[in-house]
């Protein structure tokens, strides 16, 4: 499956965040761009579906008047791709399209992008 290149780089974070729609879990994120996401999930997501995700926001990151159960950003993603796993089949990797996001959630987005990233 040939990919269009990219705008902006992946990133990889120090740690993976949990990814849900609604109240249903569907993976870890993997790694993020400003316009995307990798999510590594048990099971295949649909390709070409809108989905609303809502990312966990770790703990660690500064949230003014937040309660720790509201700690989380939601936004609208269009799967991409969803395919095995190349180094562990059991597991399958649900790439996202950001297509809809608030400005605040944007901009937790850029600020976990810089204070997570692995080096």
């Amino acid at each position: 499956m040939k990919h269009s290149l990219r705008k902006h780089q992946r990133v990889y974070l120090t740690f993976y965040l949990r990814v849900f729609e609604g109240d249903d879990f569907l993976g870890y994120l993997i790694d993020i761009s400003k316009e995307g996401i990798m999510i590594m999930s048990d099971f295949p997501l649909q390709v070409g579906k809108y989905y609303l995700l809502k990312m966990k926001v770790p703990e660690s990151f500064e949230w003014k008047g937040k309660a720790d159960a509201d700690r989380h950003i939601e936004f609208t993603g269009e799967c991409k791709r969803s395919e095995h796993d190349t180094v562990d089949r059991e597991f399958y990797l649900n790439g996202f399209e950001i297509t809809d996001i608030d400005d605040d959630s944007n901009a937790v987005i850029h600020k976990i992008i810089e204070k997570y990233r692995i080096p």
